[in-house]
């Protein structure tokens, strides 16, 4: 539905949540006199590219050249301790050809998948990546490593494109690995496969023990309002190394350490989802951030382009599934018999509507539920939009009956209420632009203290106006449960005049 703008102004505020989202679980045993400090300060104002594959390169992990180079190692050095190579993995090519197919995939949260092959050269690093030979309406293969032991999905359709040995470097309890074997054999088969990059004649590095790593770093966005960078929290932050990856999650201060370490370096990613929700940047791409391929810590200033209104609506999105709402009911949630809410974020200018929610898209769940236009919107307004989307798809999910009887006046002014009373948690002075009829301003003027001539009720509370709409279907109807359900000395006016004010019936 339509959200119209709202009064822009610089705030003093900002959302803070208290959950630390980390999968550390050790202290950090980083030197960072080795690994370097990597500062990313994102910045592109121009749209999204696609990310450039180089050559096919050959696999150190497979289980082939793993044996090969066993071979080669025993006969370089002395080796006190014995590997059985055998298949730890499987490198998988899923092809989903349906959306709902994708949604399987995605909701198996023990895949690690990622849309560009894990074993090819990357030239270019871009937003996002489609196959070429795939028709961009339909989904993208997907890959993964995935261990042995762990079942692979039935419904969709797959190719095992090789066996691996992945074996344990990082842990410092695993016992072939008590003299560096491990380390020795991988550098062995990174050196017989040609992948050692600059290293292969740095005979120094080579066959010495490289301290480990833990990829970590800060994640912050840009806030036209606040004029300041804040944090990003929850977004789960990704290290991959070949077919390794390690990940973390962002805390209330957009810092976040992954569950492992690496020796060489590694690429950073995240996406812009959660569990709940999804941000899209096309009808079936989530989007995401590809950071780069380091060996050290990523700091990350994201400023302008679409990243920025990516990581605005994220913002929007993670305070109503998992921040402070007053009490109120949270938007759909995923789950067995539930579908992620899918959040598209449209590029472009709209000048007829700044976001739209679609009720029958949640029925199958295909499609978007939620689409948010006008990029060139400053901060504030672009998060109020999606609060008031995600209102429309809490309100459907509180009452799905009723929603698709309601008059446009109860849908949209319930909406701009709850727009009104979130967002300003984060832009305190933030006020819609209300109209009579419509999109109006009920909801603020049975809550906030009486401040206008035409404002003459006070001291509700969000929660109970949410539930005094559930279940109506009128006007009349919302406004009888309010008065009916709560004592308040201002409910005679409630009666008589505000409801009147704002739509005559």
């Amino acid at each position: 539905m339509k959200n119209l703008n709202g009064i822009k102004s610089i705030m003093l505020g900002g959302l803070m949540f208290s959950v630390l989202f980390s999968c550390q679980k050790e202290e950090l045993e980083i030197d960072m006199s080795d690994p370097i400090l990597h500062s990313q300060n994102y910045s592109k104002s121009s749209s999204s590219e696609m990310t450039k594959l180089g050559k096919k390169l050959e696999n150190p992990y497979s289980v082939e050249n793993m044996k090969n180079a066993w071979e080669s190692l025993k006969n370089k050095v002395k080796i006190t301790k014995n590997i059985e190579i055998k298949t730890t993995h499987y490198y998988v090519k899923f092809k989903p050809k349906t959306e709902e197919e994708l949604n399987i995939l995605r909701k198996d949260e023990s895949l690690i998948l990622y849309d560009i092959p894990l074993d090819y050269e990357i030239i270019e690093q871009g937003d996002f990546y489609h196959d070429p030979e795939i028709p961009t309406d339909q989904p993208t293969y997907q890959y993964a490593s995935i261990p042995v032991e762990n079942k692979l999905p039935e419904k969709i359709h797959f190719e095992i494109l090789e066996k691996l040995f992945i074996p344990d470097e990082d842990s410092e309890t695993n016992p072939s690995n008590s003299d560096g074997t491990v380390e020795l054999l991988v550098d062995e088969s990174l050196k017989l496969t040609d992948n050692l990059g600059d290293e292969k004649n740095e005979k120094a590095k080579f066959f010495t023990k490289l301290p480990k790593w833990r990829p970590q770093g800060n994640i912050i966005i840009w806030d036209d309002n606040l004029q300041r960078y804040v944090p990003l929290a929850g977004l789960k932050v990704r290290a991959r190394r070949w077919f390794i990856t390690y990940s973390g999650y962002t805390n209330g201060n957009g810092f976040f350490s992954c569950n492992g370490r690496f020796r060489r370096p590694a690429n950073y990613s995240f996406k812009w989802q959660k569990y709940d929700f999804e941000i899209r940047r096309q009808p079936l791409s989530i989007a995401k951030f590809n950071g780069p391929y380091i060996r050290g810590d990523w700091n990350v200033n994201i400023r302008n382009g679409e990243q920025e209104f990516w990581g605005t609506i994220y913002r929007a999105a993670f305070h109503y599934y998992y921040g402070n709402i007053k009490g109120l009911r949270r938007p759909p949630l995923n789950g067995v018999f539930n579908i992620k809410m899918k959040i598209r974020a449209i590029y472009q200018n709209n000048n007829s509507i700044n976001g739209l929610h679609c009720v029958s898209c949640k029925y199958l769940g295909l499609g978007s539920q939620v689409k948010i236009f006008n990029p060139q919107k400053d901060s504030q307004d672009i998060y109020a939009t999606t609060i008031h989307e995600l209102a429309h798809a809490s309100h459907w999910a509180m009452d799905s009956f009723g929603y698709t009887v309601l008059p446009t006046v109860m849908i949209e002014s319930w909406a701009s209420g709850i727009q009104w009373e979130l967002t300003r948690m984060v832009y305190p002075n933030y006020t819609p632009h209300y109209i009579k009829g419509s999109y109006t301003g009920i909801v603020q003027d049975m809550i906030d203290p009486i401040q206008q001539p035409y404002d003459k009720v006070a001291g509700y509370t969000i929660r109970q106006l949410e539930d005094a709409i559930n279940g109506q279907t009128t006007w009349r109807g919302w406004r009888d449960a309010i008065i009916n359900s709560y004592n308040n000395p201002y409910e005679l006016n409630l009666h008589n005049y505000q409801f009147l004010y704002w739509k005559f019936y």
